[in-house]
């Protein structure tokens, strides 16, 4: 059986779990900055691949690039601010990592969902019948009305 978008989707959400997990695990050691920009980077281009895009395009390299960047940028500004508080401040780091990383994910997602040649294998079903489809004559909804007997 062929891959699918939606098989895509499943793939890529399980790589941006993963990835979001190793970030909260590991967000709250001195310097994991900078090795958690290497592991976005490597989540850009895992996703990529279950899309099945070539992230070697130069459109998409520029995009696994501006993600590289922008979590190099989010990664310090969060490990300057709250990483140098001990425990309660380390704890914020790593939800902070997880958080950069789920975002990064997400968006990374619907950028390589978007491009790829894929099949979507998902069946829209019309709420609303066409014209055509509606029956000439329709039934009539049966109207029931209560009669209480009442005693006077």
């Amino acid at each position: 059986m062929a891959k699918t978008l939606q098989d895509a989707d499943r793939q890529a959400r399980k790589l941006v779990n993963n990835w979001t997990t190793v970030a909260a695990g590991t967000g709250w050691i001195p310097g994991s900055t900078f090795f958690l920009t290497g592991a976005d980077t490597a989540m850009i281009y895992q996703v990529a691949s279950a899309y099945e895009v070539n992230a070697f395009d130069m459109n998409h390299l520029k995009s696994i690039l501006g993600g590289a960047i922008g979590s190099a940028i989010a990664g310090s500004v969060i490990g300057e601010f709250v990483g140098v508080i001990p425990l309660v401040g380390w704890a914020v780091k790593s939800a902070g990592m997880a958080a950069k990383a789920r975002v990064i994910g997400d968006a990374v997602m619907h950028y390589f969902r978007e491009r790829s040649e894929l099949p979507d294998t998902k069946v829209i079903i019309p709420l609303e019948l066409l014209e055509e489809e509606k029956p000439k004559n329709p039934p009539m909804p049966k109207t029931e009305i209560a009669i209480e007997d009442g005693e006077d």
